[in-house]
C-alpha cells in the first residue's frame, strides 16, 4: 500500500515537473517573440546599425536580458507564481484601478496642459492631402481644438474670406507655420488680426494682413505655398514668419495615412499608450521634467538636408519677391534671447539683404511661463501675440517709409 502511495506521489511530481517545464519553455518562447517584434521597429532618428536610436538600444537590451533570464532560469519559479496567482490578481487589479483613476484625474483637472498632445494629433488628422505643401486645411470648415473653436475660409486659411483686392488696399501675405496660424489663442487675440487693426489705425488707410500660417509647415512647404497660391493674392508686403524646427524635413505623408501604412508592433503599442493622457504626461515630465517646456529641438548647424531645404526655400522666396517686385520682411521667432544663435546667422546670410527682425528681442525680460499657452505647450499665448503685434507694426511702418 505504501508502495503504490510512494509511486502515485512519484508520478504526480514527474507530471507536475512536466507540466511546469512546458509552461516554461511556453513563457521562454512568448518573451523571445515579443523581443522579435520589437526588434522589427525602426526608429525616426537611427543612429546604431542604421535602425534604431540610442535609446531604443537600451530597451532591446533590458528585453534580451529579460528573455535570457527566463529561458536559463530553472522552472521551478513558475510552480512559485502560480501559489501566488490571487494575490497577483488583486494587486493587477488594484494597479489597473489605480491608472484608470489617475487618467480620469488628469482628464478632469488637465494637468499642466497635457491635453495639447491629443489636440495637435486631432488638428494634424483633419488635414486633407495637398499636392504642392503635403496637406492644408480643409476650406470652409469648422473645428475646435481644446477650448477654441478655429473657422477656416473658402481658401482653408484661419482668416475671413479673401475678397479682390480693392483700390487704394494695402495688402499683407503672412507666411509661417502655427504661430503665424495662431495655435491656442481665439480668432480675434492673433497677431495677424492684431497687426491689420494697429497698421489701419496708424497708416490711416485700409491695410489687410492675410494669415496662411498651417501647423507643422516649414520654410520649403511655406514658399511652396506663396508660389502656387499666395501669389495670386496680389500682396503688397510679404512677411515671412521664421520659427527654429523649420529646419526639419519636409513630411512625406499625411499623419493621416499612418492609420493604414504598414507599422511595427513597438509603433502599435506606442500609439495606443499615446491615446491615455497619463502617458503623455509622464512622457512630457520625463523629457523636459516639471519645468516650462522649451523647444526641444537642437539649433543644428548647416550640412542636414532639412537645413540646406530650409536655406534653398529663403534663396527662392528672396528671388521671387523681387522678381514681382514685392518687398519682404523675415521675423526670426523664438522666446528665449542666446547668446550665440548659429541658424539666425544662416537666416541672414541667406536672406541676402532682405530684413531679419529678432522676435527674441521682444521678450527679452520676460517670465516665459506668463508668454505661452502651458507648460506642455510652447506655443504663444494671446500676451505674447499682442506684443508681437505691436512690434511688428513698428517694424512694418519704418520699413515702407524707408527708402529702398
Amino acid at each position: 500500500m505504501r508502495i503504490d502511495q510512494r509511486e502515485q506521489l512519484k508520478d504526480l511530481r514527474e507530471e507536475s515537473l512536466m507540466r511546469s517545464r512546458s509552461g516554461h519553455m511556453l513563457v521562454a518562447l512568448f518573451a523571445w517573440a515579443i523581443l522579435l517584434l520589437a526588434a522589427t521597429h525602426r526608429s525616426e532618428q537611427p543612429e546604431v546599425f542604421g535602425l534604431y536610436s540610442w535609446r531604443y538600444v537600451c530597451v532591446l537590451t533590458a528585453f534580451v536580458g529579460a528573455a535570457c533570464t527566463i529561458s536559463l532560469t530553472k522552472p521551478a519559479w513558475l510552480v512559485q507564481l502560480w501559489q501566488v496567482r490571487a494575490k497577483i490578481f488583486i494587486s493587477g487589479a488594484s494597479l489597473l484601478l489605480t491608472i484608470c483613476l489617475a487618467e480620469l484625474g488628469i482628464r478632469a483637472v488637465d494637468a499642466y496642459g497635457v491635453s495639447y498632445y491629443e489636440s495637435v494629433s486631432d488638428y494634424m488628422r483633419n488635414m486633407e492631402a495637398d499636392s504642392f505643401s503635403v496637406y492644408r486645411h480643409k476650406a470652409s470648415s469648422e473645428q475646435r481644438y481644446g477650448n477654441v473653436t478655429v473657422t477656416y475660409n473658402e481658401k482653408g486659411l484661419r482668416d475671413l474670406p479673401i475678397l479682390p483686392k480693392a483700390e487704394g488696399e494695402f495688402r499683407i501675405l503672412t507666411l509661417g507655420d502655427s504661430i503665424v496660424y495662431g495655435w491656442g489663442v481665439s480668432q480675434d487675440q492673433i497677431f495677424t488680426v492684431r497687426l491689420e487693426q494697429l497698421l489701419q489705425s496708424r497708416l490711416g488707410g485700409m491695410v489687410r494682413v492675410i494669415n496662411t500660417g498651417v501647423g507643422g509647415y516649414n520654410t520649403v512647404q511655406e514658399v511652396r505655398y506663396f508660389e502656387q497660391e499666395g501669389i495670386t493674392f496680389h500682396p503688397d508686403l510679404v512677411v515671412l514668419t521664421y520659427v527654429e524646427n523649420d529646419i526639419e524635413e519636409t513630411p512625406s505623408y499625411l499623419i493621416s495615412d499612418a492609420d493604414t501604412r504598414a507599422q511595427s508592433f513597438p509603433e502599435l503599442v506606442v500609439r495606443t499608450l499615446q491615446k491615455l493622457w497619463l502617458y503623455r504626461l509622464v512622457d512630457h515630465v520625463q523629457r523636459y521634467g516639471f519645468h516650462v517646456r522649451d523647444d526641444d529641438r537642437p539649433i543644428r548647424l548647416s550640412g542636414g538636408k532639412g537645413w540646406n531645404d530650409s536655406m534653398s526655400a529663403i534663396n527662392e522666396l528672396v528671388s521671387m519677391c523681387r522678381a514681382h517686385n514685392i518687398p519682404l520682411i523675415i521675423f526670426y521667432y523664438r522666446l528665449r534671447v542666446d547668446t550665440e544663435n548659429p541658424l539666425l546667422h544662416d537666416v541672414v546670410s541667406h536672406a541676402k539683404g532682405v530684413p531679419v527682425k529678432d522676435v527674441g528681442q521682444w521678450f527679452a525680460g520676460h517670465d516665459i511661463s506668463t508668454l505661452i499657452i502651458s507648460k506642455v505647450d510652447p506655443h504663444p499665448n494671446a500676451e505674447a501675440h499682442r506684443m508681437m503685434a505691436e512690434h511688428m507694426a513698428v517694424d512694418i511702418q519704418n520699413f515702407l517709409v524707408t527708402p529702398r
